[in-house]
């Protein structure tokens, strides 16, 4: 019987197995009042929850790992929600001001010393599927302010939108306004900042630019020059 099998005919069963584990895991909230944290059925292990401020939420979606990370919200309005089999590993959250978002959706393995830092109204939206290399940092904003000659400010914080299926490579960096399509790849040092919105493109360099289309990418290293389906089922463009 595999996971989803022992999930679908046993839920109680998981969701007690899950909290038992969990108490001893050194998790640690600081929720304050007006605020949510939910995860009834994910793993957590050595996981740190600062809140400050009202009205937030962090909700943990089912049967997803959270290890070494940690996740400080300073404002009120904000929401924190990661997807169901997701692995999110060593890796952090920040959020300033008020009506941030960081969504990261099914099936999606952030694995080593990824940062993503919201602040002023922005989002990090990271599709399903997606897969993340090591030190990796995404910002929606510049954490201060830069003026003109005036003194009226002019660098705006930006949504960051990863779809689908994106992969990320090696020491990546996402500035804000970044917007990656479906089935791409991001090359590893590449600095990305702006739309990228035709699929299957590789992505790399500073600034990064689009170097190669009509690509995919799947997570099993199968034979060169063999045809990924015989070995794995790589997602369809429109599924």
């Amino acid at each position: 019987m595999n996971k989803k099998e022992l999930v679908q005919k046993y839920p109680f069963l998981v969701k007690l197995g899950c909290t038992v584990y969990n108490l001893p895991n050194c998790l640690r909230i600081k929720k304050g009042k007006g605020n949510r944290v939910e995860a009834p059925r994910a793993m957590l292990k050595n996981v740190n929850i600062r809140i400050s401020g009202t009205g937030n939420t962090v909700f943990i979606d089912d049967f997803t790992t959270l290890k070494n990370t940690n996740i400080y919200i300073h404002g009120n309005n904000n929401t924190v929600r990661v997807g169901k089999w997701t692995s999110f590993w060593n890796s952090e959250i920040c959020m300033e001001d008020d009506g941030n978002e960081v969504s990261i959706g099914n099936h999606t393995k952030i694995m080593g010393n990824t940062q993503m830092a919201t602040m002023e109204g922005t989002k990090i939206l990271i599709g399903s599927e997606c897969g993340f290399s090591t030190d990796i940092i995404m910002r929606t904003g510049d954490s201060h302010s830069i003026l003109d000659m005036e003194g009226r400010r002019f660098n705006a914080s930006k949504d960051i939108i990863l779809e689908d299926h994106v992969w990320v490579g090696l020491k990546v960096i996402c500035m804000k306004g970044t917007h990656v399509s479906r089935n791409s790849i991001i090359a590893a040092g590449a600095v990305v900042s702006g739309k990228f919105m035709e699929p299957n493109c590789i992505i790399g360099g500073v600034p990064g630019k689009v170097i190669k289309k009509g690509v995919e990418w799947c997570t099993p290293r199968i034979p060169v020059g063999s045809v990924a389906e015989e070995f794995y089922q790589i997602p369809k463009e429109n599924a």
